[in-house]
C-alpha cells in the first residue's frame, strides 16, 4: 500500500478529474451549449451560409498577403467588409454567432470562477503552452 503522502496527491488529482468531468457534462447539459449545437447543425445544413462563408473564406485567403503586410487598399477593405457582411447577412449564420458569443460567456465567466477558487489564471494556464505544455 502506497503511504499516505504519495497516495494523497493521487486521490486529490482523481478528485479534480472527476470534477472537471461533472463540469464538462453541465457544460454539455447547458442551454447555451445547445443552442450552439443547434446552429452549427443548422448552419451546416443551409446552402446559403456555406455559399456566403465560402467566399468570404476565398476573398479572404485571396488578400491574405495583403492583411497580413498592412498594405491593404481602401477598396480592398471595402470589398472584404461587403463579403463578410453578406456573410453576417444570412440568418443562420448570425444566429450561429450569437449562439457562439453566448456559449463564449458562459465559458469566461466560469473560467473566473475557477480562477477565483485556485488563485491563478485557469484560462491562460489551460491552453497549450500554459503551466503544463
Amino acid at each position: 500500500m502506497l503511504n499516505s503522502t504519495i497516495q494523497a496527491p493521487a486521490e486529490a488529482e482523481a478528485e479534480a478529474l472527476a470534477a472537471a468531468s461533472a463540469f464538462g457534462a453541465a457544460l454539455k447539459a447547458s442551454a447555451e451549449f445547445a443552442a450552439l449545437a443547434a446552429a452549427d447543425e443548422a448552419i451546416s445544413q443551409d446552402a446559403e451560409a456555406n455559399t456566403a462563408i465560402a467566399a468570404f473564406n476565398r476573398l479572404q485567403q485571396q488578400l491574405r498577403a495583403e492583411i497580413t503586410m498592412g498594405v491593404l487598399q481602401d477598396s480592398q477593405r471595402a470589398e472584404l467588409d461587403q463579403c463578410q457582411q453578406t456573410m453576417y447577412g444570412v440568418p443562420s449564420v448570425s444566429a450561429y454567432l450569437a449562439a457562439m458569443a453566448a456559449f463564449q460567456a458562459v465559458c469566461r465567466d466560469t473560467a473566473s470562477i475557477v480562477s477565483a477558487e485556485i488563485g491563478i489564471d485557469f484560462a491562460a494556464n489551460s491552453r497549450s503552452g500554459g503551466c503544463c505544455g
